[in-house]
């Protein structure tokens, strides 16, 4: 990924040194980005993974060179306040099939302001730009009503409904 830049947000790659970064602490990731960094711009889930995300990135050439997505950097503060998710799928072979996986998660203290939208629908707009990439998915729980107008208001349909998780998609021939 690339450094992408919105109205109100860089979206910084969250690369494999930054990832490293991350794992170390909150004050590493502030010192290594030069931002100042919210004790909870991740869920305690996410943090536990950092070491699998690392060791994904490490193994798999095509994720690496995705990085695992974008962290949001309020421009105005100069704060890691979340971050978007970018997984690439792969096939039976681990051979990318042209279709993304995306997640995003923002700070308690920032919802509710469009941060989630505005983020999400950057990255969605350069993945689909790339050559190769012809859809997104995205899921969420039934119930989690903020997330579900995130996807709806970037574009994103919902395509599928199981037990625990909607699951949206937006397709490269999809206007956004």
């Amino acid at each position: 990924m690339e450094k992408l830049v919105t109205t109100r947000l860089n979206l910084v790659p969250f690369t494999l040194e930054v990832v490293k970064a991350a794992i170390i602490g909150n004050a590493e990731l502030a010192s290594f980005l030069g931002v100042k960094v919210l004790p909870d711009w991740q869920s305690e889930e996410f943090r536990e993974i950092l070491p699998d995300i690392a060791d994904i990135l490490c193994k798999y050439q095509f994720q690496r060179e995705w990085g695992w997505g974008s962290l949001i950097i309020h421009k105005a503060e100069n704060m890691l306040i979340g971050y978007v998710m970018v997984k690439v799928i792969p096939d039976s072979t681990f051979s990318p099939t042209g279709s993304l996986e995306i997640g995003y998660y923002v700070a308690p203290s920032y919802r509710r302001q469009g941060y989630a939208s505005e983020a999400t629908k950057a990255v969605i707009d350069w993945a689909l730009s790339q050559p190769g990439v012809q859809s997104v998915t995205a899921g969420c729980a039934p119930e989690n009503l903020a997330s579900k107008r995130v996807l709806e208001k970037i574009g994103m349909q919902l395509i599928e409904s199981r037990e625990k998780v909607l699951v949206w998609k937006l397709c490269k021939t999809a206007t956004v």
